[in-house]
């Protein structure tokens, strides 16, 4: 069965990590070859993906929602496989990884398969961790920014206060 193993340091806090992966239904928006995630029931997903031509279908299941240090799945039709992420707090910020295991529906399909999809699932699975820094880090930066503005505004009008006083008395 093939595994792969990714990780990431990302620079916000493990709230809101966790919160942004356990939106399943958006992956697509991280990894292009993702072309649907739909959510069918309570924690049950149906997963659309496209490879080189050939569309892979599968659900699955949430088999662990530990807010915030642990997600995880597995398939229960289509393409075999299962996973999790793992968070955990770090200097700052958070340190994710994902781990996941696939499997083909026979040995030769899985000889023939396998020198593809190893490396594509890799990029996939990074990609993921990728966006995530990426979308996350920037929000971080533009809410820190935000917080400076209205720090900024709040001085300016408390001076403009004091001087409007001191020439009105």
């Amino acid at each position: 069965m093939p595994a792969i193993f990714q990780t990431a340091t990302i620079d916000a806090d493990i709230e809101s990590v966790f919160d942004l992966i356990s939106r399943i239904e958006e992956f697509p928006l991280y990894a292009d070859v993702l072309k649907d995630v739909r959510k069918i029931d309570h924690d049950t997903y149906r997963w659309v993906a496209r490879v080189r031509g050939i569309t892979l279908e599968w659900d699955s299941v949430v088999t662990e929602f530990k807010r915030p240090t642990q997600l995880a799945w597995r398939s229960i039709r289509g393409l075999k496989n299962s996973g999790a992420y793992t968070l955990m707090p770090s200097h700052g910020g958070t340190h994710v990884s994902i781990s996941m295991e696939f499997s083909f529906p026979n040995r030769l399909l899985e000889r023939l398969l396998r020198p593809l999809t190893l490396p594509i699932t890799r990029a996939i699975a990074a990609g993921i961790l990728a966006h995530v820094k990426q979308r996350l880090e920037a929000d971080d930066y533009a809410s820190g920014v935000e917080q400076e503005t209205a720090k900024g505004i709040k001085r300016l009008r408390s001076m403009l206060k004091k001087r409007h006083s001191t020439t009105h008395v």
